[in-house]
């Protein structure tokens, strides 16, 4: 007798022959191997009932069942009926989506290990660029294990079936079953789970990735089935909650105020596209909506949906419209009792426009961090009040904080001087206020970071007081974009050195030490790697351990310590035999250009420490089984052994005549004619240029004239295969440390109308050209067209 499946798997098909395949193969690779997966065919007339069928086939984990065309929930609901009801766990998959090859064995273990009534997961967004953290589940940054909704409000946001694994006593005690004919079907089914559970987990890894196509049904914004539905769903649940929890109307009006704070803004944007028909059932349904709501729903809600959910109870379509086609800019009114005014809405209650702090944030932002000639580092960015103009210099002072995390009383000023910045107005998108004033520049001197004359590890924040308008405001800094989250460090002496990062987005200086530094190595005629390096503090460790990540393999290897230096052998043959991972990621996911091995030192005593690396550490490339092994610094200064073909710049800078220069490592056992590729990071745009390519070294000269504005990451390509991606260059930490670099002006009676271009690094060490605008700062942006 065959055995029950642990878990049941309902996958609903509809005409997805493109997708549908990678979504199958998701499934068969699980690593919770015992379960079933049940297809609906819902009539599809493309290829996917064949691919459907012929997975069945090979697989007999896999049942097909067809039925006519009667839509997902109806699918859902079918598949539900044709699988065991023995199994002890249920999920959904949409079938243009996959799953991660683990994803179900961690969300089963966490259920086993608590009892709890369903686990779910943190979600990839998925496209043709790429995966980027779904906008839904931004808040789920920590494990959250037996918890609930009521404890967590932020999982009212977490409204679709597919990211979760259910225990199928709890499904089938309360019922569940999809909504059909309907859209949007998944919030009556499962924001009523949340609160019906008993205890969820809540697991911060991702567990799906969320394909969006153009044209699902997650995506019509002027769709009036779509609109009514939507509207229709989150109604369904708020009755329910007013039904099941008469005793706690607090949990009827935490979700109305989360339908008007997140579902319904969606639609409520598509109004200016919409048509006469979607427009009125718009306001016809919220408007039914707000009458049944809790009359405080809208009172926590920010300003700006406020004012509009204002103009929707009153009907006022063509204010309503105007306000949305706007940049959500206003002026402030006021001393005391301070109200905003948006440009051409007349007849808005006081008690809806009332502007406290919470709606006059501080904007602040880095553009970029170079360290001076004099030892110092600046920082330069700009920072104002949102809607309170920056159009002179007395309208935003700025000063720079450092405050130690560990102290309450360990404060530092930092000198910094307001200058002009015309594109943090141009930055803002909108047309009502000038912000030309709210450019800074901070100079941090690292003496000033000692405490009783030695620098002590630990982190200091840095943060922006502005004070104008009346208003003392203080602000973390922040990067321009997650992208530019990246490191920058700086060897202050005596083992110590001083990195700028990001915690939690915001910006931090890490007074950091260390014991052991990386300094050379090279591959002896024995077949080893041999690293070298100088100790600190004494230390004489005993073994360098390497551990593979993906494998958890670990390797050692004694550890010889003289003269305050360290000298290991590795056996290049060792590290090549442990197999590269398999990328297991959706096609549209970049895979990692490396197979990096974690190093650190163990000790006598057994305990371990990190190894840095000088930032200047060549990579090095030796031969190891068909692939090559390199040695160098990460962006925060440790040391990285990683099998690679990653092509390292160690120059990257501007010629005499406007070009600009590459350099770097690129080995012949790698690489035989490769062209340098520029490649447009939001049109994939492709600028190629040759490359000079022998002893194992490559360099590019290119002339960026004729780059589009934009951002242009920099690859090595092989000539021949025109239609890859190639692999991006990196930088090398000390070459990426003299980042950003812009290319020089020429005579000032030449400039005008003259580009920027500015050679940078991204995501840590991949390099990029910046290509700016054809209009010169201070003539870009709405409120200079305006």
């Amino acid at each position: 007798m065959p055995q029950k499946p642990r878990l049941s798997v309902v996958v609903p098909v509809f005409n997805v022959e493109d997708y549908l395949t990678e979504c199958l193969d998701s499934l068969a690779a699980q690593t919770l191997t015992d379960l079933e997966v049940v297809l609906v065919d819902d009539g599809s007339t493309d290829a996917s009932p064949g691919i459907a069928r012929a997975r069945a086939a090979s697989d007999p984990r896999f049942r097909y069942v067809r039925q006519d065309n009667a839509g997902l929930s109806a699918a859902r609901n079918t598949g539900v009926r044709h699988t065991d009801p023995g199994a002890e766990f249920l999920t959904f998959v949409d079938s243009d989506d996959v799953v991660p090859h683990d994803a179900y064995e961690r969300m089963t273990a966490s259920l086993a290990r608590t009892g709890s009534d369903f686990a779910t997961g943190n979600v990839w967004r998925l496209n043709e660029r790429g995966r980027q953290q779904a906008w839904q589940y931004k808040w789920l940054t920590r494990r959250r294990e037996r918890t609930h909704i009521t404890r967590d409000p932020e999982l009212l946001s977490d409204r679709v079936a597919w990211n979760k694994v259910f225990r199928r006593t709890f499904w089938d005690t309360h019922g569940f079953a999809f909504p059909e004919g309907k859209l949007y079907e998944d919030t009556p089914v499962m924001i009523p789970a949340h609160f019906l559970a008993e205890a969820v987990d809540v697991l911060d890894e991702h567990v799906y990735y969320w394909r969006v196509r153009e044209g699902s049904i997650t995506r019509r914004r002027s769709d009036v089935k779509g609109v009514r539905d939507r509207i229709a769903a989150c109604d369904h649940v708020s009755r329910f909650l007013a039904e099941r929890f008469p005793d706690r109307p607090e949990l009827k009006k935490t979700y109305d105020t989360s339908c008007l704070r997140d579902d319904f803004v969606y639609f409520l944007d598509g109004l200016p596209m919409g048509g006469p028909e979607y427009r009125g059932a718009f306001l016809d349904d919220t408007a039914a909506f707000l009458r049944r709501a809790d009359p405080a729903a809208a009172d926590t809600l920010p300003l700006d949906l406020r004012v509009k959910w204002h103009l929707v109870r009153e009907r006022r379509l063509d204010d309503l419209v105007r306000l949305l086609a706007g940049d959500g800019a206003f002026r402030v009114r006021g001393a005391l009792r301070r109200s905003a005014a948006y440009p051409g809405l007349a007849r808005v209650p006081e008690r809806i426009t009332k502007v406290d702090r919470r709606e006059l944030p501080v904007v602040a932002r880095v553009r970029e961090s170079v360290w001076g000639a004099d030892g110092k580092l600046r920082v330069s960015g700009y920072a104002y009040v949102k809607n309170l103009a920056a159009a002179a210099p007395g309208h935003s002072v700025k000063t720079g904080l450092l405050k130690a995390t560990n102290s309450r009383t360990q404060v530092r000023r930092v000198p910094t001087r307001t200058v002009p910045d015309p594109l943090a107005t141009a930055d803002s998108g909108q047309e009502l206020h000038s912000y030309d004033h709210s450019g800074f520049t901070m100079t941090i001197d690292p003496e000033k970071l000692k405490v009783k004359g030695r620098w002590r590890p630990g982190t200091w924040n840095l943060g922006v007081v502005v004070a104008g308008h009346g208003h003392l405001r203080r602000a973390a800094l922040r990067a321009l974009d997650s992208s530019a989250q990246q490191n920058l460090v700086r060897d202050l002496g005596d083992g110590t050195r001083l990195v700028l990062g990001h915690v939690e987005g915001r910006l931090v200086l890490k007074v950091v030490t260390y014991a052991a530094l990386a300094d050379d190595h090279h591959a002896s005629d024995a077949g080893d790697l041999v690293l070298a390096g100088r100790l600190r503090d004494g230390i004489e460790p005993r073994t360098l351990r390497l551990t593979h990540k993906h494998s958890g393999t670990e390797l050692g290897y004694p550890v010889t310590c003289a003269g305050g230096r360290f000298l290991v052998r590795a056996p290049l043959a060792d590290l090549a035999a442990v197999p590269e991972p398999p990328h297991r990621a959706p096609k549209e996911v970049e895979p990692p250009h490396g197979d990096r091995w974690q190093v650190n030192f163990v000790l006598p005593d057994g305990s371990s420490r990190s190894v840095a690396a000088a930032l200047d550490l060549p990579p090095g490339r030796y031969p190891a089984r068909g692939r090559e092994l390199c040695a160098t610094a990460n962006d925060q200064g440790q040391l990285v052994v990683e099998l690679t073909r990653q092509p390292v710049a160690d120059l990257a800078e501007w010629a005499g005549d406007g070009s600009f220069v590459v350099e770097g490592t690129a080995t012949g056992l790698s690489w035989h004619e490769p062209e340098f590729v520029l490649r447009h990071s939001a049109t994939g745009e492709e600028h190629t240029s040759g490359v000079d390519h022998e002893k194992d070294r490559f360099r590019a000269v290119v002339a960026p004239a004729d780059l589009w504005e934009g951002r242009w990451y920099g690859f090595l390509r092989e000539a021949a295969d025109r239609h890859g991606d190639g692999v991006p260059v990196r930088v090398l930490t000390s070459v990426g440390a003299a980042l950003p670099s812009h290319r020089p002006r020429r005579d000032a009676e030449e400039t005008c109308g003259e580009r920027e271009f500015t050679l940078d690094r991204r995501f840590g060490d991949r390099l990029l050209v910046e290509a700016g605008p054809a209009l010169d700062p201070a003539d870009r942006g709405p409120y200079r067209r305006h």
